[in-house]
């Protein structure tokens, strides 16, 4: 499979933002963003908003109601159990 793009996260403005960067060397697409002192913070926050651009990216072009999920994910709850 052809790689297509990434998805990149930096610190912006008090931000953490992430953009999807297609490898053609087209503009940066923004997909996303959560206060840097939280992902700063907490880095289960920042894994989140990655999985978040990933969804964004992936259902930007969609139409309504026919989305994609690109991997099956444990409830939150089990997830930040430290």
């Amino acid at each position: 499979m052809e790689k297509l793009g990434d998805i990149c996260v930096k610190g912006e403005k008090g931000r953490c933002v992430a953009y999807y960067r297609p490898v053609d060397g087209s503009p940066h697409e923004f997909l996303c963003a959560v206060e840097q002192s939280v992902c700063d913070n907490h880095p289960h926050v920042r894994d989140l908003l990655v999985e978040l651009a990933q969804e964004v990216h992936m259902n930007r072009t969609r139409a309504k109601g026919d989305g994609v999920c690109l991997r099956v994910r444990e409830p939150l709850t089990k997830r930040l159990v430290v």
